[in-house]
């Protein structure tokens, strides 16, 4: 991570989390989403969510949204908060890596294990022990890297669109203090 620095966000941010979000589905689900689906993204929507979650994150369950800056180029962000879905409540994850993306220029060099670091000392820092993230199964790279992290498969879900069914598997970290290392 040699030139790269880690921060949380902040509304300044929200454009290029919005550009870079888009740019991470494309490079990460082509050939797994429909085309259709890639093609509806939009920049500018995701601006806006963004800028809305940074702005209220309270509202949205959100603790934070980091940043990875490659000179000042943001390459990779995650956010984290309040567990959304009450099956993994249930299951004890309270906490939820809600996203967390690395332009593929950039993976394997070590953001994607700083920002989740950065995110599991957040949640920590809020009362959280435990947390989950939800991935398509098909996105084998992500799944490898949340195995090497230590991630269990802890629950699935079916996903039907009118245009895809998408398959979703849970990995859990019961120990978040293992990740903020």
């Amino acid at each position: 991570m040699a030139n790269v620095t880690l921060r949380r966000a902040n509304q300044l941010d929200a454009a290029a989390l919005g550009a870079l979000h888009v740019a991470s589905w494309h490079e990460t689900y082509t050939g797994i989403l429909p085309d259709e689906m890639l093609a509806g993204l939009s920049v500018d929507a995701r601006a806006a969510m963004w800028s809305k979650i940074i702005g209220s994150p309270n509202e949205f369950g959100c603790a934070a949204v980091f940043v990875a800056e490659d000179n000042g180029r943001v390459v990779g962000f995650g956010s984290c908060g309040q567990q959304r879905e009450d099956i993994l409540t249930g299951k004890g994850f309270s906490g939820e890596f809600s996203a967390i993306y690395v332009l593929r220029s950039h993976q394997g060099r070590g953001i994607g294990r700083s920002i989740i670091a950065a995110m599991s000392n957040e949640l920590a820092a809020v009362g959280h022990t435990a947390a989950c993230l939800w991935v398509l199964r098909q996105n084998t790279p992500a799944r490898a890297f949340y195995e090497k992290l230590g991630g269990i498969i802890v629950d699935e879900k079916i996903d039907e669109k009118p245009d895809a069914t998408l398959i979703e598997d849970a990995y859990g970290w019961r120990d978040l203090s293992f990740l903020g290392k």
